[in-house]
């Protein structure tokens, strides 16, 4: 049934004649008309009397109407929730990272979009690669950022590659690995190890690890979301940690960590992608566009991470 023809019929009644009912929806009154005889014809029955003073609903039109006048103002609720939504959609952009370690990467993207667009406003979440993938899915989140691998499985997302993460292992002052000028990646697995995700530990990081694409299930393996606790962790035992290269250059970590000099362990390819199903707002492309072209964590720059 006609959406249109059933507003058609909801003004008939409020208004109690074709003439007010047509200026209201704007068409001409034969046109109404015709509407409600087709109507009519459709449920039929008469929903309307037609009398000199006006026009008066049937006892079998009344119900009819009545319903008809509730669908008309979902339909006309929905319309205004849908509007505000892309309004609020344009306003807003809420962006995961996973794992939660890596939230530096937008820390010199997110205040270039600010200025891009004052009114924007940005809710920033971090959790695990599983969860993540979720929220994307279910439009919980605008934006996911992390690492590639995982999120190009997911055939609903349209995804953009970004620059690979280089990531570096260090330890606690005086660890045993400190003594080894140029340690190996194998004398890696001999010492519990922190990670920050189990998406970090991609195939090629595992075999370059392991001599496997998988962890050794007698490997002893921290998944530590939180560098703080992580860093904790590393200075009080042998634990081995993970960070992003950059911190090679960050003199206030060196004074407390070593970092190990092993230049042969691949990068972490990463990835921002939103679900295909919905269009990316401008400010959605513009924040794709930045961590494109000012990969911060590529170039060296510490980027307060």
């Amino acid at each position: 049934m006609n959406p249109a023809k059933l507003k058609h019929i909801v003004a008939v009644d409020r208004f109690g004649s074709f003439t007010g009912a047509a200026k209201a929806v704007h068409i001409t009154q034969s046109a109404l008309t015709k509407s409600v005889a087709e109507i009519e014809a459709e449920v039929g029955f008469a929903l309307f009397e037609r009398h000199a003073k006006g026009v008066f609903t049937t006892s079998e039109g009344r119900t009819f109407i009545d319903r008809a006048a509730r669908i008309v103002a979902d339909i006309d609720q929905l319309s205004a929730d849908t509007k505000a939504g892309r309004q609020l959609s344009g306003s807003r952009i809420r962006v995961g990272v996973c794992p939660p370690s890596l939230v530096s990467l937008l820390n010199m993207a997110m205040p270039q979009l600010i200025l891009q667009f004052p009114e924007l406003r940005l809710e920033q979440t971090a959790g695990w690669i599983d969860q993540s993938v979720q929220y994307l899915k279910n439009r919980d989140i605008d934006l996911l950022v992390g690492p590639a691998p995982s999120i190009l499985q997911q055939s609903q997302f349209t995804v953009h590659p970004l620059a690979d993460f280089a990531i570096c292992f260090f330890v606690r002052k005086g660890h045993p690995l400190e003594k080894k000028a140029r340690p190996q990646a194998k004398d890696l697995n001999r010492y519990p190890m922190a990670l920050a995700d189990k998406s970090v530990a991609t195939p090629e990081l595992t075999r370059q690890l392991f001599g496997a694409p998988e962890v050794p299930p007698e490997q002893r393996l921290h998944i530590i979301g939180h560098f703080p606790s992580a860093c904790k962790i590393v200075a009080a035992t042998d634990t081995i940690g993970t960070v992003g290269a950059n911190y090679r250059n960050n003199e206030a970590f060196q004074q407390s960590f070593t970092i190990l000099d092993i230049d042969t362990i691949e990068p972490i390819p990463l990835a921002i992608a939103y679900h295909s199903k919905w269009l990316p707002s401008p400010p959605m492309l513009s924040l794709i566009r930045i961590l494109e072209s000012e990969p911060h964590w590529a170039a060296g720059n510490q980027g307060d991470s």
